[in-house]
């Protein structure tokens, strides 16, 4: 087997980057992560001070957020990959026989289908609403503001009920088929972010069984550990 470049994870324990080191740790993939900080003036930097936050944005992440994903080749060229997506399309090629990304053309178009979904409709379009609803209207507007955060509501509740009921459609063991997929690896963050903003995610019976099963996984409790956030379940 060809030896790997080098990676190095930008995170912020418990945000979407989780999915990335989730990621890693499930196929066994060495990387080193640095965490991640807002400054005076709100703009992401390492924690560490290994680059101030213009030089993680112009090197790193263009929109200064998390992820940021930098691969280094022995000769010492550097690239970097954004977005969740792409990130962990990309980590699932490097071991192919491992399936994260589907095991059969269908299962693959499947798990993209559901990792985009995941990005852009429940993370993006929800989440982004409610979390951060300046990104979409002029936030001194307060009724405005409101109206944002409460479609984003809306539309991360609309987001998790399709998915419980697709997966009470389809009767696999993980989202997509019998195997872990990308899809069960993004999913559980987004799963936390609904117990810590009281969603009531019980209710989902079969994506709570989902992450059950992905929080007694080694691949889990390593990026919990790394990141100091408590199991929900175990």
């Amino acid at each position: 087997m060809a030896a790997l470049p080098d990676f190095t994870l930008y995170y912020s324990a418990g945000a979407c980057s989780n999915a990335v080191r989730l990621a890693l740790h499930e196929l066994s993939i060495p990387f080193q992560s640095v965490n991640t900080r807002r400054n005076a003036n709100l703009k992401i930097e390492p924690a560490d001070g290994s680059l101030t936050a213009e030089e993680y944005r112009d090197q790193v992440h263009h929109k200064n957020y998390v992820p940021g994903f930098v691969i280094t080749f022995a000769d010492g060229h550097r690239e970097s990959l954004t977005e969740t997506p792409a990130i962990l399309s990309y980590i699932a090629s490097l071991r192919p026989e491992r399936g994260l990304a589907g095991k059969t053309d269908l299962e693959k178009a499947r798990v993209l289908s559901w990792v985009v979904y995941f990005a852009g409709e429940l993370q993006g379009v929800g989440w982004g609403a409610l979390l951060a609803p300046k990104r979409f209207v002029d936030v001194s507007d307060k009724k405005l503001e409101e109206g944002v955060k409460e479609g984003g509501k809306k539309n991360i509740k609309a987001a998790y009920e399709h998915l419980e009921t697709e997966l009470q459609k389809g009767g696999g063991e993980w989202i997509v088929g019998d195997s872990l997929t990308l899809a069960d690896v993004y999913s559980y963050i987004l799963y936390r972010w609904g117990v810590m903003h009281e969603f009531g995610m019980e209710k989902y019976e079969r994506y709570t069984e989902i992450v059950k099963k992905l929080e007694a996984r080694e691949s889990t409790k390593k990026t919990l550990e790394e990141e100091g956030l408590p199991a929900h379940f175990q």
